[in-house]
């Protein structure tokens, strides 16, 4: 859907002419899922929290009712950050009513267990004229919800992604990436031209999505080593930070990635042009 409605400028991402050709309702649903898309990649950039989680969904892992449709995430990096994001999509600019009503309901975003006050905000993601812009703006002070926990917030953020791989018969690769001596799950996702991958000893953490789902009590507490091995990725990419600078996050041909939550992805050679369109 990126691909689609998005195109690399030489200083910014612009909306594409298929993009422009949608009709009004079609332009507010895609402006939806790339309002979601363009806060995870700010998250990532600039607070480098690389697992951000849907809250209906977490609550949907733990066998709670979902209180509403709607994207707000929360997202952690080591033990020491936690973010809670109200993010929202436009196809054109933002108003003062849309700002107000993302603070809000980025007050009611509940805080991670255990660790340190929450960095919350409202992502608005929207288009001015064609290109892509992002307001970022704080609510007030907000209402303490109950916390969540931070293993059933690591196992929700993986369960999806592991699942997806299961499912197209994947087998363990070895070396894949940077790190030599660590298994990778991959598969083949012919439709969109990507491979995915996700480190093994992830996934042995990881049970199956569809039995999970149907009765989370029966698989008793959330996998407290997840989060740990979660925790120690993140600390892993802090010291190639400290270590160079910045920490790797491609390969020499600019089409394969792995992120700092053990997650690979591969763009196929359909890309390239996506990728080398404009000025970059």
């Amino acid at each position: 859907m990126m691909r689609a409605s998005i195109e690399p400028g030489s200083t910014y991402f612009r909306r594409s002419n298929s993009y422009a050709r949608l009709d009004p309702s079609e332009k507010g649903a895609v402006s939806f899922f790339l309002g979601q898309a363009q806060a995870k990649l700010f998250a990532h950039d600039f607070f480098r929290v690389s697992k951000l989680v849907h809250y209906d969904y977490y609550l949907e892992c733990n066998g709670k009712r979902r209180t509403r449709t709607r994207p707000d995430f929360l997202g952690y990096h080591g033990k020491r950050a936690a973010i809670a994001v109200e993010a929202k999509g436009r196809s054109l600019g933002w108003d003062d009513a849309l700002i107000e009503n993302a603070k809000k309901q980025a007050q009611s975003i509940p805080h991670i267990d255990g660790y340190p006050v929450t960095t919350t905000y409202a992502h608005v993601a929207y288009f001015d004229d064609d290109r892509w812009f992002a307001r970022l703006v704080d609510p007030p002070q907000r209402q303490i919800a109950e916390p969540v926990d931070p293993a059933a917030l690591t196992l929700s953020y993986y369960l999806p992604i592991v699942a997806a791989i299961r499912e197209r018969q994947t087998s363990p690769e070895r070396g894949r990436f940077w790190d030599e001596d660590v298994s990778y799950l991959r598969a083949n996702f012919e439709d969109v031209d990507i491979h995915l991958s996700v480190r093994e000893d992830i996934a042995e953490r990881v049970p199956p999505e569809d039995r999970f789902l149907a009765d989370p009590a029966g698989f008793g507490s959330p996998n407290t080593d997840l989060h740990e091995l979660a925790v120690s990725l993140d600390a892993e990419s802090d010291e190639k930070l400290e270590q160079a600078g910045f920490p790797p996050r491609r390969l020499d041909d600019q089409l394969s990635f792995l992120g700092g939550d053990g997650v690979g992805i591969e763009l196929g050679r359909s890309w390239t042009d996506w990728r080398t369109s404009g000025d970059q």
